[in-house]
């Protein structure tokens, strides 16, 4: 059994993936390049690299060994393709914390280091949280405004957070 709270957090983590996917899937190719100093990379470049580590993650906790820092390939996926794995990748760890996710069990990385599952599904949920606001960084230094994709956001879309009326 998963608490209910692990699961809120790997859906809202989940929904602001897709929610920052479609709203860059319709940004230009320059825009898409953007970037700017203290950041992982492009706007491209960081959000293969969230959707390629949450890949890696998934892996190690699906009983796999996590490859090694959820590396990039060489060449960038398309918006609509990273779309797709992100779509999958919320499904995937979904089933795996429903399912007889032991939060103890040992995983062992291509590096050579170990560490508990519940570790790595706090990475899932940092490492994407940490990179979305990275994109959001990067769009706000070039005049774009980022979708809000915090928590409160999401608790208000799904119904669970009711904002304070406008005065």
């Amino acid at each position: 059994m998963t608490d209910a709270t692990l699961l809120a957090a790997v859906r809202h983590n989940g929904w602001a993936n897709l929610e920052l996917l479609e709203f860059c899937s319709k940004l230009t190719p320059e825009q898409l390049a953007l970037t700017v100093p203290g950041t992982y990379g492009s706007v491209h470049g960081t959000l293969q690299h969230i959707v390629r580590a949450e890949q890696g993650y998934i892996f190690g906790l699906a009983g796999g060994e996590v490859p090694p820092g959820g590396e990039l390939t060489d060449r960038l996926a398309g918006l609509s393709e990273l779309i797709a794995r992100a779509r999958r990748s919320a499904e995937r760890i979904e089933q795996i914390l429903s399912s007889e996710f032991d939060p103890f069990h040992t995983i062992l990385h291509t590096d050579g280091y170990t560490s508990r599952a519940r570790i790595v599904a706090a990475q899932f949920i940092h490492h994407g949280s940490d990179h979305r606001a990275q994109v959001g960084t990067i769009l706000g230094a070039h005049g774009i405004e980022a979708p809000a994709v915090d928590v409160w956001t999401y608790g208000e879309v799904i119904g669970e957070e009711i904002p304070p009326p406008k005065s």
